[in-house]
């Protein structure tokens, strides 16, 4: 697959800034899928777009989000910019015309995670916390984890974005509850249909 294409896209969409972290992301997200058997075109080329709408205005997304029906809860209402994965997903399926499912759910649950993540979306929603130009505290705890259990980083991550959520009397979004829910179970089950994520 080619990728010069929608590397032009973004340069003309997104900042420097928020380029560079695409294309971090992207590299890192294939370090990740290594091994996992994903199709790594697949996983590089979601990485990429992870990010399509993430600069636009929040009015702009909120506007997007209640004329197409992506509209969830309030925690996105008053927190517009939840709805950069979903409204990204729109914009990559109706003006990219990319309708690989498995792409599109990817980018849509980036930020929030959800439910029954496939191995694809784990690597994706990591991918975009671990990239090497990320400086947030606990970045340095949550990359020592990832590189033991990817399963147990991604518990970190649910863990710490709803702590980050709650001390600043945030909404938290109930996808990430529920997503976090979700992987404590399927961690303490004797089998888990997250293959491969060790």
């Amino acid at each position: 697959m080619k990728y010069n294409y929608y590397i032009d896209i973004i340069k003309e969409r997104l900042s420097p800034t928020r380029l560079g972290h695409s294309l971090r992301v992207a590299d890192t997200a294939l370090e990740i899928a290594e091994g996992k058997g994903l199709d790594l075109d697949k996983v590089y080329l979601t990485a990429l777009l992870h990010d399509y709408a993430k600069e636009l205005p929040h009015e702009q997304l909120l506007m997007l989000a209640k004329e197409n029906n992506l509209l969830t809860c309030v925690a996105e209402e008053r927190q517009p910019d939840l709805l950069h994965g979903p409204v990204g997903a729109w914009l990559c399926s109706n003006e990219l015309n990319i309708q690989d499912e498995e792409i599109l759910q990817a980018i849509r649950f980036h930020t929030t995670g959800r439910v029954s993540m496939s191995p694809f979306e784990i690597v994706i929603y990591l991918a975009d916390l671990l990239e090497p130009g990320r400086k947030y505290k606990g970045v340095a705890e949550l990359r020592s984890i990832c590189e033991e259990d990817l399963l147990q980083g991604l518990l970190y991550a649910f863990d710490s974005t709803i702590l980050y959520v709650l001390e600043r009397k945030f909404l938290i979004h109930y996808l990430t509850v529920k997503a976090r829910n979700w992987l404590l179970v399927e961690m303490s089950g004797k089998t888990s249909n997250i293959g491969g994520m060790k």
